[in-house]
């Protein structure tokens, strides 16, 4: 039996999410909950009007907003494991796996979707996976980035993945 003994090269990945949001209405909104019965799954920041995240070890980020109108969901989904839509299920809360406080924090978030949204001034969401041991045409068609920015007061909404 032959053994290595060598430098291996293996590929290996991980996934990654920098965000930031300004809006003094969503981050007063996620501090409200933020000490609630509520599995988090990274933490956030927040500064005066600013929420950011930035997270290098392996976020699960389950949608990439591509346009405002996603940020809210986007952002709960991927900090709490909350889908907004679920309130217009009929069989909402009662059939699905929700604490009693992310019940709440969803029901209060839908109430408020078109202020929540309509607050948000800035956006820069960049979400990927960093790739180890790809070559650098193998990581170009990898498709693994994504990037949201958006600035209401200069009329700036944009979307890429590469």
């Amino acid at each position: 039996m032959k053994i290595r003994t060598d430098f291996v090269t293996n590929s290996s990945s991980s996934s990654f999410g920098i965000i930031h949001i300004k809006s003094k209405a969503l981050g007063e909104f996620l501090e409200k909950y933020r000490n609630a019965d509520i599995p988090w799954t990274t933490d956030f920041i927040i500064d005066n009007d600013m929420i950011h995240i930035e997270d290098m070890d392996d976020i699960f980020v389950p949608k990439n907003p591509t346009r405002v109108e996603e940020v809210l969901f986007a952002l709960l989904d991927m900090l709490a494991g909350v889908n907004l839509e679920d309130v217009e299920s009929p069989e909402f809360p009662e059939h699905y796996d929700y604490s009693e406080e992310q019940v709440k924090m969803l029901l209060e978030a839908n109430k408020r979707v078109k202020e929540l949204t309509d607050s948000i001034k800035t956006v820069d969401w960049h979400t990927g996976i960093a790739e180890w041991g790809m070559d650098e045409e193998e990581e170009a068609e990898s498709g693994s980035d994504a990037i949201f920015r958006y600035d209401r007061e200069k009329k700036i909404s944009e979307y890429e993945m590469f």
